[in-house]
């Protein structure tokens, strides 16, 4: 079987599609279309699949005229997944989401191959929107955006977890060191808000003895949170740790007692995943604000506590890092949520059943 898979941008849209492709057979060829010097070009080519690059552009929000130029680069790119699609001939297509999607989704119903879409986020994305009118099968990972989309080729599926993530956690267990651990980190970048946030929560905690804190600043804001504590003449006790980047996410993750972050579609499906209590902080800075639609999904999930930026102190946060009962309850309802496998669903049990 040919399958053709584009899904751009960021990891959220990313992650998902390498997700998908694990659980497909080693017989299959695949082919990867996303943006050139793209996230998505680094990623798949790191994993030796055939990559190819059409040239498109998401909407310019801010400056409508540059939409215009917009425009052109979608004509172009339209063209382009449409000489691939002649020229690769796959059996079926999916989108993940990202713009760079579109056009090659688009065109693949245009030829009346089977096409299906998977969306990340609570809330469903605009190219998702769009594209939900044409293909066979639109994928969701949370059971509440369903109602947000107006046909009824909908499918609950959840979002695929990365191979790799699964086998990095599969023999570890959560830690029953005594203490309460506390993982914060605000995405792949870091975020400055988190780290204001946390500055102060660490400043309380700095020398209680009964909390552990791993806190990731990301490498952009690493020395300015360093030099701030430096400045304020912070000595840290054995109980904090920052650090840029953790190579070994996966890992604190599962050990956590509780995570406090964005609220990134990735994230919470690992989150998921590790059943491991959070508090969310969604950003208020991106697309449709679906982060906190996903926030929100988590929290009448009862598997998380939602504060949104503008509520949110460091006397709160403190307030849920030593209440047992909050973490207990959360857990208490981990211990009934069943994991499902997406990749599982999205690969063998519908995608197949289409194509008949």
């Amino acid at each position: 079987m040919k399958i053709l898979i584009s899904g751009g941008g960021t990891g959220g849209h990313i992650y998902p599609a390498i997700s998908i492709l694990e659980s497909f057979s080693k017989q299959d060829e695949i082919l990867y279309v996303g943006k050139k010097n793209s996230m998505e070009s680094e990623l798949i080519k790191r994993l030796d699949i055939p990559f190819k690059a059409i040239i498109v552009e998401g909407l310019n929000r801010k400056n409508k005229l540059k939409n215009v130029l917009v425009i052109i680069k979608l004509i172009i790119g339209m063209l382009q997944s449409l000489f691939i699609i002649l020229s690769f001939k796959p059996d079926i297509v999916i989108g993940t989401g990202g713009y760079v999607s579109g056009p090659v989704v688009f065109m693949a119903t245009i030829f009346n191959k089977k096409t299906f879409i998977h969306e990340q986020n609570a809330y469903p994305g605009i190219t998702n929107r769009i594209l939900a009118k044409y293909v066979d099968k639109v994928f969701v990972s949370y059971k509440d955006s369903i109602s947000r989309f107006k046909n009824n080729n909908i499918v609950y599926s959840g979002n695929p977890i990365r191979r790799t993530f699964k086998e990095v956690t599969k023999n570890i267990e959560k830690s029953n060191n005594g203490f309460i651990n506390v993982l914060s980190f605000g995405g792949s970048g870091g975020a400055k808000k988190l780290n204001d946030l946390m500055y102060d929560v660490i400043k309380d905690l700095k020398d209680d003895d009964g909390i552990v804190i791993t806190h990731v600043t990301g490498k952009k804001y690493y020395n300015e949170f360093i030099e701030k504590m430096k400045k304020d003449k912070i000595e840290l006790g054995e109980n904090i740790s920052i650090v840029d980047y953790l190579n070994e996410m996966p890992r604190y993750m599962v050990e956590s007692d509780l995570v406090i972050s964005r609220a990134g579609a990735i994230s919470i499906s690992e989150l998921k995943y590790t059943k491991t209590p959070s508090i969310l902080i969604p950003s208020p800075n991106v697309t449709d604000n679906h982060q906190e639609f996903n926030a929100r999904e988590m929290e009448k999930e009862g598997l998380a506590k939602m504060i949104l930026e503008n509520d949110v102190s460091s006397e709160k946060i403190l307030q849920f890092i030593k209440s047992s009962e909050f973490i207990g309850k959360l857990n208490s309802n981990f211990i009934k949520y069943e994991n499902e496998d997406a990749s599982k669903l999205i690969n063998v049990e519908i995608i197949k059943e289409v194509l008949k």
